[in-house]
């Protein structure tokens, strides 16, 4: 696939077909995260790898929880004072699958990059977390260009400490996301979305 369609394939997916995916996608999928810049020239992430319901249904009880208490009818007919937002549409329809778009996916990727905690004090401070978002991308376009699709879970207050004590990460180590990953659903639904306009995102010289 070219790499230009698989920007324009990749999308989130919360809804996959129960179909196995081979093991060496993924490893190639991650191989293709490891190309990624890093600010320390380390490379020093680390991937945890979920497949069993049992392993996913641990680790994501919390998330589980979350998507449990959301009422989705309620949140997107709830009186407003404005025409509700595509972006608010969106969260309607995620919020339930947070935990679904997990569990049912053949694999769940957690990368994993070096840092006790965040410390936004300067922007250079924050590298550690800039580039695994980066090696988070390759992992999306590269299952776009393998023919998957991925689901992205950011931890939500707690949660990322929950599942790290439950994973036994090391203290040194931080999660920024969890990712399933598997064959797109060809039925769920699409939303729309927003579609700027980059002649009205370009700035020459200074913001005008």
């Amino acid at each position: 696939m070219e790499f230009f369609d698989a920007v324009n394939k990749r999308i989130t997916t919360r809804e996959f077909l129960k179909k196995e995916v081979d093991f060496e996608k993924i490893k190639k999928i991650l191989e293709a995260g490891n190309k990624a810049p890093t600010w320390d020239h380390n490379r020093n992430w680390q991937f945890i790898i979920l497949k069993t319901d049992e392993e996913k249904e641990y680790a994501f009880e919390y998330a589980k929880s979350i998507a449990d208490k959301f009422n989705a009818y309620n949140y997107l007919n709830m009186p407003r004072p404005y025409q509700i937002t595509l972006g608010q549409k969106m969260y309607g329809y995620a919020m339930p699958k947070q935990y679904s778009m997990l569990k049912d996916s053949p694999y769940v990727i957690i990368p994993l990059f070096k840092s006790k905690e965040l410390n936004s004090e300067y922007i250079s401070k924050l590298n550690p977390f800039a580039t695994i978002w980066c090696v988070i991308e390759n992992i999306f376009l590269a299952a776009t260009a393998e023919g998957l699709s991925c689901s992205m879970r950011i931890p939500l207050n707690k949660e990322h400490d929950i599942v790290k004590q439950k994973l036994k990460v090391p203290a040194s180590y931080m999660i920024p996301v969890f990712i399933g990953i598997g064959y797109a659903n060809p039925n769920e639904q699409k939303l729309e979305q927003y579609k700027p306009d980059i002649n009205k995102q370009i700035h020459f010289g200074k913001w005008k």
